[in-house]
């Protein structure tokens, strides 16, 4: 499989000059200057920029969460405010967020509670993405007797089971060690393969940017803008080692 093969024409996401300040202790704080970003679909998209530069606030705009202040947001090709397809739509945040009273496979079946989808088809639907993220064994399983990458594993899996056509996931891997963290990658690589979707993700890892993503945002400190788009035009799997892996990490620390 190649990166950096898909165009914004037929956009799944397009942001257009979308501002956004909050309130600091009575003073306006600008935290979004104008951010405009095309994300194809079926691409995988990385919002790339430092530690509180806006960029988790971006994500939580384009799901939905909070309201900018200037600009439009587009999915799917409808404005937000038209989109009613909410459910296509998937967000996996830092935390796992999984409820310690219930099952791995009832933890999944939440995310499809809210309708009126019968009983069976959502323990089918469950029990079909846990096949997914090769964790079929451990549907009985409570969060306190899973590992910190099967909890994250659990959390993509409940991610998925809504059947989205985008997924937004936020620093979700950035709790875990290297080796785990690897691991989910190839996990993210796998599933795209099989169910492709669109993915925009926020990191402010260099080198987890340019292993997983097509077309890396680069977001400037705050009031935040898109300083930059990189297309990462390498075959994958990426060894971070490789000498024209390496080259796109320095590139976009540069950028940085």
């Amino acid at each position: 499989m190649t990166g950096g093969n898909h165009t914004s024409g037929n956009a799944a996401i397009r942001l257009t000059g979308i501002d956004k300040s909050f309130s600091n202790a009575g003073e306006p704080l600008a935290v979004l200057g104008g951010i405009d970003l095309t994300v194809a679909q079926g691409a995988i998209v990385a919002l790339l920029g430092a530690s509180g530069s806006g960029k988790s606030t971006l994500l939580n705009i384009v799901a939905g969460l909070i309201q900018a202040d200037r600009g439009e947001v587009c999915l799917q090709g409808a404005a937000s405010s038209e989109f009613n397809d909410w459910q296509r739509l998937s967000y996996m945040f830092q935390e796992d967020r999984l409820l310690p009273w219930r099952s791995t496979l009832r933890n999944i079946e939440f995310a499809l509670e809210a309708g009126s989808m019968a009983n069976a088809e959502r323990r089918r639907r469950a029990r079909e993405v846990l096949q997914l993220v090769d964790l079929g064994a451990f549907e009985k399983a409570f969060p306190y007797q899973l590992s910190g990458g099967m909890r994250s594993r659990v959390a993509l899996a409940r991610s998925l089971v809504t059947e989205p056509a985008i997924l937004l996931m936020d620093e979700p891997f950035s709790r875990l060690d290297a080796l785990t963290r690897a691991q989910m990658h190839d996990e993210i690589l796998r599933i795209h393969r099989a169910k492709p979707l669109t993915i925009l993700f926020v990191t402010h890892d260099v080198e987890e940017a340019v292993v997983l993503a097509d077309q890396v945002a680069v977001v400037s400190p705050r009031p935040a803008t898109i300083r930059a788009t990189i297309n990462i035009e390498l075959a994958r799997p990426r060894d971070p080692t490789q000498a024209e892996v390496t080259r796109y990490i320095q590139r976009l620390r540069d950028l940085i």
